[in-house]
């Protein structure tokens, strides 16, 4: 009986535009996360807070999403997983072209406390992974759907502006599906969150 409850919780939080169920593998998405390389016209110009803040997020999202990708057996982690790669891998080609364009230099790998929490990431097994990158899912999302929504009034860059106006509705619809998947993860676990509570504290300690 518990099964069949679980099982109908979990399907009643599958992605809607996940209906033709996407290869869990997505080796092309994860591909091109290899093969890229520092470019050096993304080293040079004027720095610009959202864009640096924004560009950092992206990579977060990608880096984590694509180690959920390779090592979960969990569906609804991997087609969470597996959006979060496709959609930040074509926001992170945009906003290097806006920064090309407009001669702005943004970061092109994580800083310390980010590949931190990627190699726990990385450390962690089975439910506990899920839980973690759920958690996490749940976390980045509500900085950038912030800081997405800030810039979209009041960033000075006319660019950078309709870059954050234009994405913050996937943003919003990300959080939404993160939020999904972390209670399907507590269910799962059955408990009442509180050793997802306990690695977010660590995460916030991490930072």
């Amino acid at each position: 009986m518990k099964k069949i409850l679980l099982l109908a919780v979990s399907m009643g939080f599958v992605f809607v535009s996940c209906k033709q169920n996407p290869n869990p593998s997505s080796q092309n998405n994860l591909n091109q996360i290899r093969k890229q390389k520092i470019d050096p016209a993304l080293e040079k110009g004027s720095t610009n807070d959202f864009a640096t803040q924004a560009a950092i997020g992206t990579m977060m999202e990608i880096e984590s999403s694509a180690i959920m990708i390779k090592r979960t057996e969990n569906r609804d982690i991997q087609n969470l997983a597996t959006i979060m790669v496709r959609d930040h891998l074509a926001a992170k080609r945009e906003l290097q072209a806006i920064a090309k364009q407009n001669k702005i230099s943004i970061p092109q790998r994580l800083p310390d406390d980010k590949k931190a929490i990627l190699a726990r990431l990385d450390s962690l097994k089975f439910d506990e992974r899920n839980h973690f990158y759920a958690q996490l899912m749940v976390k980045e999302h509500e900085k950038a759907v912030n800081l997405f929504r800030a810039a979209s009034t009041n960033e000075a860059q006319p660019a950078l502006a309709n870059f954050a106006k234009k994405k913050l509705p996937t943003l919003e619809h990300h959080l939404m599906e993160a939020k999904r998947n972390y209670k399907i993860m507590q269910i799962i676990k059955g408990d009442e969150g509180g050793e997802p509570l306990k690695i977010s504290q660590d995460e916030t300690t991490a930072h």
